[in-house]
């Protein structure tokens, strides 16, 4: 989980994104309950992406060009039942690893039971993925273990090395969508295995996807 101090922040991109972009994403999500807005580094206009999580969908909106070589935004995603939603609350805390030196990097544990990571995720991914508290990471995996294959996955933090004051992370299959929404904190003595997370896991059912 590196930084790169020259990318703009979530609020500026998504102001950025245009008026009817931003209510086309709200319209379908409902009440929003996690979000994130970056730069799109595939996009030669240098335009911005976004993510919004909310109690009636997941939808992403990323720019494209149409087939008459115009600009516009590609709005897709997953419509979601909202009486199948279930989140849990997460605070992890544990003590600081006296014996150990900071770690370079993390891998997921993969599901349940020991069970190999679901397919579909790359090696960035699941590096990010395996910094997060292992129940939180059981609770993205576990709806996607039953013969589900990712099909699309992002993230977004913001803050310091010491404090991430946003992390967003989804995963979607065909039939489940689960997002962890929360923040984290490394204190004085801690090391980034040791750091303390404050975290939203959220799961909900796919009823239709639009855009794909």
């Amino acid at each position: 989980m590196g930084f790169d101090h020259g990318v703009r922040l979530r609020e500026e991109c998504w102001k950025s994104l245009g008026e009817r972009v931003r209510a086309r994403l709200e319209e379908l999500t409902g009440r929003t309950l996690g979000w994130y807005a970056t730069e799109d580094r595939s996009d030669p206009g240098d335009r911005r992406k976004a993510v919004v999580f909310g109690e009636r969908g997941l939808c992403l909106a990323e720019p494209r060009i149409d087939t008459q070589h115009r600009p516009v935004y590609s709005i897709t995603g997953y419509l979601l039942d909202p009486t199948s939603f279930r989140s849990k609350q997460i605070d992890h805390r544990p003590a600081p690893d006296r014996d150990a030196a900071a770690p370079d990097g993390f891998e997921a544990r993969g599901g349940p039971g020991g069970r190999e990571a679901i397919s579909g995720l790359n090696t960035t991914a699941l590096g990010v993925l395996g910094n997060l508290p292992p129940k939180a990471q059981e609770l993205l995996q576990a709806p996607l273990l039953r013969d589900q294959r990712v099909q699309d996955c992002g993230w977004h933090y913001e803050g310091f090395e010491h404090y991430l004051k946003v992390f967003v992370m989804f995963l979607a299959g065909h039939q489940d969508v689960t997002v962890a929404v929360g923040q984290r904190v490394i204190p004085v003595g801690h090391t980034p295995r040791t750091a303390h997370w404050s975290l939203t896991c959220y799961r909900a059912s796919v009823v239709r996807r639009i855009g794909r």
